[in-house]
C-alpha cells in the first residue's frame, strides 16, 4: 500500500450555487462555518479539526462538459459522512464519492435522488446503519450509461473501483489534497475553508 491518501466528489445534476449552499449547511451540521483564510495567521498552531478545508472546482467544456462540480476534501476520514449529507442535501444531484484511506485501496460510492445507488469496493460502511452490497458489473455498466461516459473505453465495464475512476470521463488525478492545492489537478480549483464555531480565530472575528 501507500500513504496516498484522497477524498473526492464530482457532482452532476446541481448548479455550483447549490453545490455551495449544501457544503455550507453539512458543515453547519459538524460545527463549522465559512471562514476568510487570509485572517489565519502566518504559524498559526491550529488545533485538531480546527480548519476544514475544500477545493472546488467546475468547467463547462473538456471533460466536464456535462457540467460536473468537483469538491476534494481534506479531512478523508469523514469523506463517505459527507457525500451521505451532501446527496441528502442535493435530492436531484448525481454524486459519486472516490475515497482512499492511507494505507487502503480506493473505494467509491455513488448517490442518486438522495440516496446511495451503488457502492464499489471494500468499504466498513460506518456513516451507514447497514452494509450495502458491493456493486456487480452489470450495475456499474447501467450507472456509467446514466451518467454519460459508457463509452469511455472500448471494453465492457468491471466492478473495480480504479476502472470505474477511469471510466468516468472527469478531469481527476490520483492526489491528495496538498498536491491538488500546489497546482497538481488537471483543472482549475478554488479553496474554501471553514472554521470549527469554537475556534479562537472564529469567536474573534
Amino acid at each position: 500500500m501507500t500513504t496516498l491518501r484522497y477524498a473526492q466528489f464530482f457532482l452532476r445534476g446541481a448548479t455550483r450555487a447549490e453545490i455551495d449552499a449544501a457544503l455550507d449547511a453539512v458543515l453547519a451540521t459538524g460545527g463549522y462555518a465559512p471562514f476568510d483564510a487570509s485572517r489565519i495567521p502566518p504559524l498559526y498552531p491550529a488545533e485538531a479539526r480546527e480548519f476544514d478545508r475544500w477545493l472546488v472546482g467546475d468547467l463547462a467544456g473538456g471533460p466536464d462538459a456535462p457540467g460536473t462540480v468537483t469538491l476534494i476534501a481534506e479531512d478523508v476520514r469523514r469523506a463517505f459522512a459527507r457525500s451521505n449529507a451532501l446527496a441528502a442535501a442535493l435530492p436531484r444531484a448525481t454524486i459519486v464519492a472516490l475515497v482512499r484511506p492511507v494505507d487502503e485501496a480506493l473505494r467509491i460510492k455513488a448517490y442518486r435522488d438522495g440516496t446511495l445507488l451503488l457502492k464499489v469496493g471494500d468499504d466498513p460502511d460506518e456513516e451507514l446503519f447497514y452494509n450495502p452490497l458491493v456493486a456487480e458489473a452489470p450495475a456499474v455498466a447501467a450507472f456509467l450509461k446514466n451518467w454519460g461516459a459508457a463509452g469511455s473505453e472500448g471494453t465492457s465495464p468491471d466492478a473495480y473501483p480504479e476502472s470505474l475512476a477511469r471510466r468516468l470521463a472527469v478531469a481527476r488525478a490520483d492526489c491528495s489534497f496538498a498536491d491538488a492545492r500546489q497546482g497538481h489537478w488537471p483543472a482549475p480549483l478554488a479553496e474554501r475553508t471553514f472554521a470549527s464555531i469554537r475556534s479562537r480565530l472564529y469567536r474573534e472575528a
